[in-house]
């Protein structure tokens, strides 16, 4: 055991070394372990959370339209990342970051179609698995899906960085008639599961993630009720089920080694017998919308595509998606079609982003939403529609019950926690700018606070510790003409020149709104 224990170590060691031979790998790396740490149970890191997602614009744009796919249709259409943890939680929406970070890096530094069919069965085993859960009433839909995905990660990492042992692996496999895990397992030292897990771990990913990478077999396969073990089943069979389907010759062939693997599962999958074919097909029907987060012009070519015409009898037909029409060999991070830069300009504008957030702010109110899910949600929408970057933030500040002080809620952007130990207003008579917006009830803009005339305005305990070359925005929230609150929104100063007084207007509207929120409810 212990001999089997150094050889993990070491094959891991090799993985993580190849890594890092590219230059952004310590930073995805990073991220990857502050995903992990952070704990549902804690409410003040569902902000947290959505700030560090919010930092990666990229990012950002996939996570959502992940929690905007077929997959999640049932929620309606959600444009903030805040909301998308308030309907799904923490824990479901740094699963689905998790796999955007990793399968995109993942594409961006390889081309090898073996790796990249490897991943494509991985989504495809994740998606099979979210519609059994669905057929089977297993309420962690999410999770299955989220544990299947991930469920071969030590394969795909093999793929992906040590192409050289998979021909080896693939060889041993071929000249001894074994499994290609039992080939990996004597050119490794350990099997793909092994390394999964221990790769699971080194990046502190869930231990119900890393349980479910165990492949079931034969005995353990029990009526068993934990959720955990539930998990491993769902995604042992799903996986199962996306093998049979790349490696069957012959329909007929894919169909009795499906019954089977369903006979093998009887005790939690016996019900799915006759409806199967349908939740297949269905799936597949889905890893078209969900290829595209990951430049699906790839799948086309993949072997996995191709094998899966087999299953539906369709060989003339291909899966297309918006980019396929590029030609396969073009390098499609340089060359894409008009419609997809259109569409993804459009889905980044300031306007939409602040419509669109505007939208949501007032389904979470009609759907009774807590007024600290309805601020954050705000405040994003403030903070990405401003289109704000670097040392930029979105502040929501409230004032205290007991004492004439105003303090950070909630904030957005750089440094936040930093900032909460200083960013106190005290209210009073003062003639600063944050007494005076409170006072008038302004919403004061300044696109510079260098000039003397403004940074007499400015209070000490501001000017001494804010960098000069910003901007900054006050909106007030008075209610009955009792102060309540403020919105503080700080950029660079050169970056104000992008800003529109229609983009402003946006920010005193979303201002209004939480007047209107908080006339309605009590705080959460």
């Amino acid at each position: 055991m212990l001999v089997m224990e150094q050889e993990i170590e070491n094959t891991k060691d090799l993985i993580m070394a190849r890594l890092r031979e590219y230059s952004d790998f310590p930073a995805m790396a990073n991220t990857i372990r502050v995903i992990n740490r952070f704990k549902a149970s804690e409410d003040a890191s569902i902000t947290d959370f959505a700030n560090l997602v919010l930092r990666d614009y990229a990012l950002t744009s996939k996570v959502l339209k992940l929690v905007n796919s077929v997959h999640f249709a049932q929620m309606g259409e959600v444009t903030t990342i805040s909301r998308a943890i308030t309907l799904l939680g923490i824990e479901n929406i740094r699963n689905l970051a998790l796999t955007l970070i990793l399968f995109d890096h993942f594409r961006k530094k390889d081309s090898n179609v073996e790796h990249i069919d490897a991943m494509f069965k991985s989504l495809y085993s994740g998606i099979l698995a979210g519609k059994i859960s669905s057929g089977i009433n297993f309420a962690e839909r999410e999770e299955a899906y989220i544990c299947s995905l991930f469920h071969n990660l030590g394969k795909v990492l093999v793929y992906f960085a040590l192409p050289e042992k998979i021909k080896e692996i693939k060889f041993v496999s071929h000249e001894q008639g074994i499994s290609e895990d039992a080939a990996a397992l004597s050119v490794l030292g350990s099997r793909y599961e092994e390394m999964g897990m221990a790769m699971a771990r080194e990046w502190n990913f869930p231990e119900k993630i890393v349980h479910s990478m165990h492949k079931l077999s034969g005995m353990e396969i029990t009526a068993n009720t934990g959720d955990n073990d539930k998990l491993n089943s769902i995604a042992s069979f799903a996986n199962g089920i996306t093998e049979i389907l790349s490696t069957a010759t012959a329909k007929k062939d894919m169909l009795e080694k499906i019954d089977k693997l369903i006979i093998t599962y009887k005790t939690h999958f016996g019900m799915l017998y006759g409806n199967i074919a349908s939740i297949i097909n269905a799936s597949f029907e889905n890893l078209d919308e969900f290829s595209g987060l990951f430049n699906g012009d790839s799948f086309a070519t993949v072997p996995f595509n191709r094998q899966f015409l087999t299953w539906s009898d369709n060989a003339g037909k291909s899966s297309a998606t918006s980019e396929e029409a590029v030609p396969a060999d073009f390098n499609t991070e340089l060359i894409k079609t008009i419609d997809v830069i259109f569409e993804s300009e459009k889905m980044s504008t300031p306007e939409s982003v602040f419509t669109k957030g505007i939208q949501d702010i007032n389904s979470a109110i009609l759907n009774n939403y807590s007024l600290n899910d309805i601020m954050r949600i705000v405040l994003e929408t403030m903070y990405r529609g401003m289109q704000l970057s670097g040392e930029a933030k979105a502040l929501f500040l409230i004032k205290d019950t007991r004492s004439p002080i105003m303090s950070i809620r909630f904030g957005f952007g750089s440094g936040i926690d930093e900032l909460k130990k200083w960013f106190n207003i005290p209210l009073g008579d003062s003639k600063d700018i944050f007494n005076t917006a409170m006072r008038k009830g302004l919403d004061l803009v300044m696109k510079d606070i260098e000039p003397d005339v403004i940074r007499q305005l400015l209070p000490e305990w501001f000017k001494s510790r804010v960098f000069e070359k910003i901007f900054i925005v006050l909106l007030p929230i008075l209610i009955n003409n009792k102060p309540i609150g403020m919105f503080y929104v700080e950029g660079d100063r050169e970056g104000f020149e992008r800003i529109s007084g229609s983009h402003l207007n946006y920010l005193r509207i979303l201002r209004d709104q939480t007047v209107m929120a908080i006339k309605q409810k009590q705080w959460s």
